[in-house]
């Protein structure tokens, strides 16, 4: 994977994230484009890469967005989005070799299968963490329930945005620099390097 190209498309979509997305927000639920872009490069890319690309993708939604209301606003926490897009990239790559990666539905099902359980592992985190005193959750007074069905409502749609957008990646594919595809040769048993 070539990272300069890969760290623009993610800045694109964490800044995209941040200033438009609100713009298709329909009940308190909003898309995240930058669990669509982990998604796709999660789909092709080489898993030690794929998994720190996912780490700094966190991060940078960590840093992007302040964890905690009230007398401590704004905090900026380092871990919740962080952990759950790494574990999310990690439920992609169990699965990646039973679609076909060149296919816009299936990056829409892996975005949301991404955002899904990033944002399980996001509200079971602040759900334990609330327990501590002086910790409210960012979801306010709400029991932690009702959160879980928005997380599920926000992978939905991320799932439906990921689809044209999909596109547009698939189409810039050829400059992300994933690695090769090796097949074996039914006859001899050789292996084949395929450049995609």
């Amino acid at each position: 994977m070539r990272w300069p190209v890969a760290l623009a498309v993610l800045f694109a979509a964490l800044v995209l994230d941040v200033s438009f997305m609100g713009v298709l927000e329909l009940g308190g639920v909003t898309p995240r484009l930058v669990c669509v872009v982990v998604a796709f490069a999660a789909m092709q890319g080489d898993p030690a890469t794929v998994r720190w690309y996912a780490l700094l993708a966190g991060l940078l939604v960590d840093l992007s967005q302040p964890s905690m209301v009230g007398p401590f606003a704004p905090l900026y926490l380092i871990a919740p989005w962080t952990l759950g897009v790494f574990f999310g990239s990690e439920a992609v790559l169990s699965i990646r070799g039973a679609v076909v990666r060149k296919n816009p539905l299936a990056v829409g099902v892996l975005a949301c299968l991404l955002s899904l359980s990033s944002g399980l592992f996001w509200t079971a985190w602040w759900a334990l963490r609330s327990w501590y005193p002086d910790s409210p959750a960012p979801w306010g007074d709400g029991a932690a329930l009702g959160e879980f069905g928005m997380q599920l409502l926000t992978a939905m749609s991320t799932g439906i945005c990921a689809v044209p957008v999909a596109w547009l990646l698939l189409l810039s594919g050829s400059m992300w620099g994933f690695p090769s595809v090796i097949s074996r040769q039914r006859g001899g048993g050789q292996a084949r390097i395929i450049r995609e």
